[in-house]
């Protein structure tokens, strides 16, 4: 799936087309707008095949990452098979790794509260668990985190797989040090994630934490970088996460604007 590349991507991929007809060349449609979410959503809608894997175009694949995913998918009957990544050059894989088998309907609450992290490359799935599932088109930032989250929702079969089968490279305008720039456009993602997660896990209070401290850390950076706009927009937001009224508040935040201090002082008793 070509996001409107500007380099040779087009003719390479071709070129590797007419070679092996499993190959296939699309660009994002007009219509569809640029991002990752996009690009990830249409290539799900051209795909044919029973499993689906999901791969970042920055990111470098182990040539036996496939057929490894592939053949623990069929031997243990999984839904989802999970190998690990790496940020080293050379993989060497062992031929009899550590797996861990398991059936779960609420895997997503670990999921959610980080004690299984994943990233995109890391996870296959079955086509039919992700149905009419598709990548929120809205965010920019932790755009798997949501999406998994949902589909995680359901009663499935992990498989992971103690195998670092992708090669992960951060370069210096990654999304994630981007974010850290402040980025507005990642920065309310991260707001409308928190948002949501509480909206729709109003009965788990872990969950709810979780998206509160994510909350009050958005609102730390953002008051250390004295962004008073995006923190007036999100005004009843931050409020709520920090469990203050309107007029404390607001003596907080201006007393924290002013000195860039006081955020343990301002957090929940």
């Amino acid at each position: 799936m070509d996001d409107g590349s500007t380099d040779d991507t087009k003719a390479i991929v071709t070129e590797y087309s007419k070679k092996d007809a499993r190959f296939q060349y699309f660009s994002r449609p007009t219509n569809k707008p640029k991002g990752a979410n996009a690009c990830r959503n249409y290539g799900y809608e051209k795909s044919k095949g029973e499993y689906i894997q999901w791969f970042d175009s920055d990111d470098l694949m182990h040539p036996k990452k496939l057929g490894i995913k592939i053949k623990y998918a069929f031997s243990e009957k999984a839904d989802v098979v999970v190998a690990t990544h790496t940020t080293e050059n050379n993989i060497i894989l062992n031929n009899n790794p550590k797996l861990e088998i398991f059936e779960s309907a609420d895997f997503y609450v670990d999921y959610i509260l980080g004690e299984k992290p994943l990233i995109t490359n890391d996870v296959m799935f079955r086509r039919s668990i992700v149905a009419l599932h598709r990548f929120d088109e809205n965010l920019h930032k932790a755009q798997e985190y949501e999406f998994f989250a949902r589909l995680f929702e359901q009663k499935l079969t992990y498989c992971f797989v103690d195998l670092p089968l992708t090669h992960y490279r951060e370069s210096k305008d990654s999304i994630s040090k981007y974010t850290s720039k402040g980025n507005s456009a990642q920065v309310e993602s991260l707001i409308y994630l928190s948002k949501l997660l509480i909206k729709r896990h109003r009965n788990n209070l872990q969950i709810i934490a979780r998206a509160e401290r994510q909350g009050r850390k958005t609102y730390k950076r953002l008051a250390q970088s004295g962004n008073l706009k995006m923190i007036l927009k999100q005004f009843n937001f931050f409020r709520k996460v920090h469990h203050k009224t309107a007029m404390l508040f607001f003596l907080f935040m201006c007393y924290n604007l002013l000195t860039k201090r006081g955020f343990d002082k301002i957090k929940p008793n």
